[in-house]
């Protein structure tokens, strides 16, 4: 895009409008100060963006002194996104607002014939044609949604939807090794990004164990859901966290978590380790243990906390519609790419 010609300007200016008033409310005057673009230019794309129902007013600020000012928020209704979580058993389908806030959620059986109950459930969520679908965000898996939905959609691995959505209550995510405990067991490092770890679940953590990547004892054929499903002899998360013999299971495969673990924080320097997934929702004391466990296997003056997710069952769908607003209504890439080039040319005023 060239940043110079007026009318990508002017949308660059409306993105970044969005961006500041995603959070929180704002004045015009504010906006103006934050963005660093005069009043006059910030009135006049704040005063199309209300016409166009993408802002709205929410009432006055109450200073101490002067005139009080008009706030300004993002109108949550002026468009929704979609949220699909593809499971081997499952299919969970979610609309969300502008805010990211889900609004209506559904989970049906995954059988041969899930595209008709897709299809049904997406129309029902969609309600009113006219309400825009700024985009789809696919967890785990892509499927073809023509003929369903003709709105740009966005593939997500089930841990960059989950660790997104813890994201959002977190006040600080730098050096954090976001774990997925689920069937498979996924893991990515965020350090100023997103650092997927595709080799994680393949860390050597037992001396046993055969892996369908060849390899021997993986940390997956010893901890992944699957793999505790089936040694247990469960039929669900729920069962093999509340029943004795599952949670049994469960702990047998604490050591090798936490070598795992203990490996990976040393060799990224990780600050905090947050679990996600169906195994989240584990007993206290399991994790109590697991934390012991990773204690006894880092130095003693290294103490890195493990917990629990936040968002629990809701956090891939919250986190994808996370996600899909990024993409397709914020454009935070977009925004990201041109902050990192503004930033190169204020180092660089005359060139390099």
């Amino acid at each position: 895009m060239d940043f110079s010609r007026p009318d990508n300007a002017r949308k660059i200016n409306r993105l970044k409008v969005l961006s500041a008033l995603r959070h929180e409310e704002l004045s015009k005057a504010e906006i103006s100060r934050r963005l660093g673009i005069n009043k006059v230019s910030i009135g006049e794309i704040i005063d199309i963006m209300v016409k166009e129902g993408l802002l709205e007013e929410a009432g006055k600020a109450a200073y101490s002194s002067g005139r009080p000012a008009m706030l300004l928020s993002i109108k949550a209704n002026s468009g929704r996104v979609l949220s699909i979580d593809m499971r081997k058993k499952a299919v969970s389908v979610s609309v969300s607002d502008a805010l990211g806030r889900i609004l209506r959620f559904e989970r049906f059986p995954r059988t041969e014939s899930f595209r008709e109950d897709l299809d049904r459930t997406i129309r029902k969520m969609r309600g009113n044609d006219d309400v825009r679908i700024y985009g789809t965000a696919i967890v785990n898996e892509d499927i073809d949604l023509s003929g369903i939905i003709d709105a740009p959609k966005v593939v997500l691995s089930r841990i960059e939807a989950e660790s997104a959505s813890e994201m959002a209550r977190m006040e600080r995510a730098d050096d954090t090794l976001f774990l997925s405990w689920s069937d498979d067991i996924e893991a990515v490092f965020y350090h100023e990004g997103f650092i997927p770890l595709p080799q994680f679940p393949h860390i050597r953590a037992q001396r046993d164990g055969e892996c369908s990547c060849g390899g021997k004892g993986c940390l997956c054929t010893a901890a992944s859901g699957t793999a505790l499903l089936r040694k247990s002899g469960m039929k669900g998360y729920r069962e093999l966290v509340s029943n004795p013999a599952g949670l049994e299971a469960v702990r047998e495969s604490l050591r090798p978590m936490a070598a795992a673990l203990s490996m990976a924080v040393q060799a990224l320097s990780a600050s905090k380790v947050v679990i996600t997934g169906e195994l989240s929702a584990l007993p206290d004391s399991v994790f109590e243990h697991l934390q012991a466990l990773v204690d006894s296997a880092l130095p003693p003056s290294r103490h890195v906390p493990v917990e629990r997710s936040k968002s629990g069952d809701k956090g891939a769908r919250e986190g994808a519609a996370i996600l899909a607003l990024d993409e397709f209504f914020y454009h935070t890439r977009l925004l990201t790419k041109l902050s990192s080039i503004e930033s190169l040319s204020s180092d660089f005023p005359n060139g390099i």
